[in-house]
């Protein structure tokens, strides 16, 4: 990395589902976004809004399976 730029920010998404509706919100962030598909479409859509990238799915992370009320997600944003 050159000296003059700045490492990504990681964003951490973290997806609440309530009354059917998952609802991604970013620490540090006022945009929200919402899914009644799924928490990572929630969380995709946050991320795609803040101009960020979701980086790949871990499928054997276990939070993406567990019956907790929130989920978080990692997106990288560009400097």
């Amino acid at each position: 990395m050159l000296a003059n730029q700045t490492a990504p920010r990681d964003l951490v998404i973290s997806v609440r589902l309530s009354a059917g509706t998952y609802t991604a919100r970013a620490r540090g962030e006022k945009a929200t976004a919402s899914s009644t598909i799924s928490a990572d479409a929630a969380a995709r859509a946050l991320a795609s809004k803040l101009g960020a990238e979701m980086t790949q799915p871990d499928l054997f992370a276990a939070n993406r399976c567990s019956t907790e009320p929130h989920v978080q997600f990692t997106a990288q944003r560009a400097s």
